[in-house]
């Protein structure tokens, strides 16, 4: 049975159709800075950042997942990081990150929490 603040999170948006949009959104960005297309990049990188916000608040409510809430916060941050990066014109930088992003993105929750 799911906890009642997983219930009510899952009625504001679907986390697995979420989670599949990040997967390909961090491939565009990551697409759109080789390209040197930083307004593109840029735009959806804020999406990354918002869809973050949403994957906190999930497990936030979900009450057993600290790692997870941290993790999120993290990607926030990356996605920050990105779009400051992009904004000074650093496309190495914006590149790293957003490789490092990825990569984290799999890993990180991926592995204990991709079943939901």
């Amino acid at each position: 049975m799911l906890a009642p603040g997983a219930a009510f999170a899952e009625a504001e948006f679907d986390f697995e159709e979420l989670m599949k949009d990040v997967e390909t959104k961090i491939q565009n960005v990551q697409n759109n800075i080789s390209a040197q297309d930083t307004a593109t990049a840029s735009a959806e990188t804020k999406q990354l950042q918002e869809a973050f916000k949403l994957v906190e608040g999930y497990f936030a409510k979900r009450g057993d997942a600290a790692d997870a809430v941290a993790d999120a916060q993290d990607y926030q941050n990356k996605a920050v990081s990105i779009q400051h990066a992009l904004g000074v014109g650093d496309l190495n930088s914006a590149a790293s990150v957003a490789n490092d992003f990825s990569k984290q993105c799999r890993g990180a929750c991926h592995d204990k929490y991709k079943p939901l």
